[in-house]
């Protein structure tokens, strides 16, 4: 009787125990957002399925923001794309760490970037920690932090169509201007059209705002690039003529800027000191010029007067040679060079230039082995590059 009794005692102790809940006290939501930027992005895409308070705060344009700020460290994406199959493509990713080799300048190594998905297609450009593609008349927008994809309605026309991606600071919002234009046989420009989209719910294309839309029909040139808020392209009017356009990302006026060079085949547009420069690379692998204008006046074309850097004699073996492609980087004053032709068995390099200083800062690496897994018919691979941060 008594041996029997204490068991039901024990027995309610252990189902007291069963039912006692214990509460934690809640973290605010600004400290765990603190703690989740400090995050890497494969982390973030785990921590997705802890609840649903935490998929709302790693998905918001709020994290967002704080989690691709400017301040995080750079890195570099590599998009590289099979010269006979468009569709056929490889993202890579800088790593966070670098190295130093023999002249102590960082090394930053690239590999296959595993976690953004497939989506095929056409880089458009990247603005903020997110990255947009198009594939025929489809846009996507990627996330890779995320790995949120969001198709955008499909574009109606029935002409040539180019796109610019890029981030408006005053209204905090992300659109996408689409260019639209026809050509005669002789590939003279006929008729253009822009239009806008603006990332959010419910979502659609629509004329632009600008009560001063450019007259003259434009054939688009070059890929864009945004300074406080504004994009900037290079368009051709003609054969023989080719312009700086301005877009506002917030009131979407449009501004027409008359290039300072001449000969506009070899330029480049790029961020110097905050600014939007022209960048002529022309006389780079004969003499190692390069010759820079930065815009003073948009609405008066000025521009200051031409500054020539010249490289080193250290650095003439690079530029010599093979043809060079010259590309802007996001930091200021910084251009990217590489070899025209990446092969297959060759250990690939890109190296960041410092106008300013006159040096190499950087050197990226591709290892032959992953050039050689990604394309076992064609040697040749061209490349698209884009910084961003985190």
């Amino acid at each position: 009787m008594g041996s029997s009794l204490c068991v039901a005692v024990r027995k309610k102790e252990k189902q007291k125990q069963k039912k006692t809940v214990v509460f934690l006290p809640e973290i605010p939501e600004e400290m765990l957002i603190d703690i989740l930027i400090r995050l890497p992005a494969k982390s973030l895409m785990r921590f997705k399925c802890v609840s649903k308070l935490w998929l709302s705060l790693i998905t918001s344009r709020y994290f967002t923001n704080r989690f691709f700020k400017p301040s995080s460290p750079s890195c570099l994406f590599a998009y590289l794309v099979d010269r006979e199959n468009q569709s056929k493509y490889l993202l890579l990713q800088s790593s966070s760490s670098s190295r130093h080799d023999h002249s102590d300048t960082s090394v930053s190594v690239i590999d296959q970037h595993s976690t953004i998905p497939i989506m095929g297609g056409y880089l458009v450009n990247a603005a903020r920690g997110l990255l947009c593609y198009r594939t025929g008349r489809r846009v996507k927008v990627c996330n890779p932090s995320t790995r949120q994809i969001v198709e955008l309605p499909i574009m109606r026309s029935k002409t040539n169509v180019w796109n610019w991606f890029g981030h408006d600071p005053f209204h905090d919002e992300y659109k996408v201007l689409s260019l639209f234009w026809e050509v005669t046989k002789e590939q003279t420009v006929v008729r253009s059209e822009h239009q806008v989209l603006v990332l959010g719910v419910g979502a659609s294309w629509r004329n632009t705002k600008s009560h001063h839309t450019p007259h003259s029909p434009f054939h688009p040139y070059s890929r864009g690039m945004t300074i406080d808020g504004v994009l900037y392209y290079s368009a051709r009017t003609d054969a023989n003529r080719c312009v700086l356009m301005s877009f506002d990302l917030s009131s979407e006026e449009f501004n027409l800027i008359e290039l300072p060079f001449e000969n506009w085949s070899r330029t480049i547009h790029m961020n110097y000191q905050g600014k939007v420069a022209t960048c002529q690379y022309m006389r780079l692998a004969s003499d190692g010029f390069v010759d820079v204008c930065v815009l003073e006046d948009a609405d008066k074309s000025q521009w200051s007067n031409k500054k020539t850097f010249v490289l080193p004699i250290s650095q003439m073996n690079f530029v010599h040679g093979d043809r060079l492609v010259v590309g802007a980087s996001r930091d200021s004053g910084k251009v990217l060079m590489r070899k025209a032709n990446l092969l297959r068995n060759q250990h690939a390099r890109f190296f960041l230039y410092d106008l300013e200083r006159n040096e190499i800062a950087r050197r990226i690496e591709i290892r032959p082995s992953l050039l050689g897994s990604f394309n076992k018919t064609n040697q040749f691979l061209k490349v698209c590059y884009t910084f961003q941060t985190k």
